[in-house]
């Protein structure tokens, strides 16, 4: 089976990171693959071309048509000749279905967003709309890695039936409980055992909802004196005025470390006692979630997207802006008994090698490639007859 990828761009984010992800795993099961990106070269697509596998860029600018673009994407589909495209995120998707009316190869959408609301970008609204017409007539299936993405977009008007869910995978080898890792982050931040650690990695955007994850902490900290805090992620560093601002209000600026981007993000998560996820739009299956629980971490999070089918009976989720209850489920999770904290991160972990693998997912994806090339293969022999 041949897959052409077709994704917008290939900066870090979720859908990009999972792409990554999965090419080595598709690979394993036989698959040849090759990527198009829409924009420009980014992170996430070196770590891709390191791996081996090919990468085109049409450098096409942000939100700005481009017919020559376009025109370059159904020059290289017709050259790649693949089985089947799947394209990643909303751009990659309407680019993609106008190509293949000239090229006519099968389709799959990729669905990564869970929330559509004023927050979003008017172009990216528009394009939602047009999606959700065109989900009637091009795509063979709809991919979807939340449950709650396809419940909105389905009412958005996006054709139920083709729609499959296929949960996001986690890399269990690399994401997992490392003593030895956290004593050596700790050591590198000046903190022993005796402090508790609460962290957020994400990165600095209103959907993040910082300001009430700041708040929260500067309550917690009121309560529990020898609690410290970390921030890592773009825009989470000391460079950040808003940021600086806000910790300062809520008095607890010397006792938090700002990291900003860092790349050993299964480090960090091990030098943890408790990842709190704020987010309060926008999620669809949080990856950092899955990412903190494989590696033993607690973890109190917000409704959003599939949090809370992800984080399951093994931690705490709160409504999302709502400060007051995400203290709560902060300290009910630092008041648990040692014995208790064990067996939730030992469960959390468990839960994610039983049903959020990378190859869980991988299997997911080939079984719905399988399910409409075999019917596609059938109806050939059946008109040939």
């Amino acid at each position: 089976m041949k897959i052409l990828h077709v994704i917008t761009d290939l900066d870090r984010g979720g859908a990009e990171i999972m792409l990554a992800r999965i090419l080595p795993c598709l690979q394993s099961a036989g698959c040849q693959q090759e990527v198009i990106c829409l924009s420009n070269p980014g992170e996430i697509g070196q770590t891709i071309q390191a791996a081996g596998f090919p990468i085109s860029y049409l450098h096409m600018k942000r939100s700005t048509p481009d017919l020559f673009a376009w025109l370059r994407l159904i020059k290289k589909i017709r050259q790649a000749q693949p089985d089947l495209i799947h394209s990643w995120l909303y751009h990659a998707d309407l680019y993609v279905s106008l190509a293949v009316l000239f090229v006519h190869k099968p389709l799959v959408w990729g669905l990564h967003n869970s929330t559509l609301g004023a927050k979003s970008n008017r172009i990216t609204r528009i394009i939602v709309r047009m999606l959700a017409v065109l989900s009637h007539s091009i795509p063979e299936r709809i991919l979807s890695c939340s449950k709650e993405a396809m419940k909105v977009h389905q009412a958005l008007g996006y054709r139920p039936e083709i729609m499959r869910f296929v949960p996001n995978g986690f890399d269990t080898t690399t994401f997992k409980p490392d003593p030895q890792k956290r004593l050596v982050l700790r050591h590198e931040m000046g903190l022993s055992d005796q402090y508790v650690l609460v962290g957020n990695i994400s990165r600095y955007d209103p959907q993040k909802n910082h300001p009430g994850l700041i708040e929260c902490w500067g309550r917690l900290s009121a309560l529990r004196p020898e609690v410290r805090f970390l921030l890592a992620g773009k825009g989470l560093d000391a460079k950040n005025p808003v940021i600086r601002d806000l910790l300062s209000s809520a008095g607890i600026d010397e006792k938090t470390i700002l990291l900003g981007i860092r790349e050993d993000i299964p480090a960090l998560l091990n030098a943890l006692d408790l990842f709190v996820f704020s987010s309060n739009s926008g999620e669809a299956f949080p990856l950092i979630v899955g990412e903190a629980m494989s590696s033993g971490i607690l973890c109190v999070g917000t409704m959003v997207g599939d949090t809370a089918d992800l984080i399951g009976p093994y931690g705490r989720v709160v409504e999302p802006d709502d400060s007051s209850a995400l203290l709560q489920a902060c300290l009910e999770m630092l008041n648990l008994s040692e014995e208790e904290k064990r067996k939730l991160r030992e469960n959390s972990r468990k839960r994610i090698q039983e049903h959020f693998s990378l190859e869980t997912m991988s299997q997911g994806y080939l079984s719905v490639y399988r399910e409409f090339l075999s019917s596609s293969i059938s109806g050939e022999k059946k008109t040939s007859n």
